[in-house]
């Protein structure tokens, strides 16, 4: 579920970079943005966080 909101301050530049990057690959910056951050190595508490927060049938 998408329910945390993140609020970046950029340069026109850094902006534009975004926007015709998203653009070109057909998605929102949004999309972008989760797309980059997918790549990151899974966070070292993600799996207490996991299971703190799904009901165990979703694991």
């Amino acid at each position: 579920m998408k329910d945390k909101k993140l609020e970046v301050r950029m340069t026109a530049y850094e902006m534009l970079q975004l926007e015709q990057e998203a653009t070109r690959r057909g998605m929102t910056k949004s999309e972008l943005m989760r797309s980059l951050i997918a790549k990151f190595p899974e966070p070292k508490d993600f799996k207490a966080l996991k299971s703190a927060t799904l009901p165990s049938s979703a694991i």
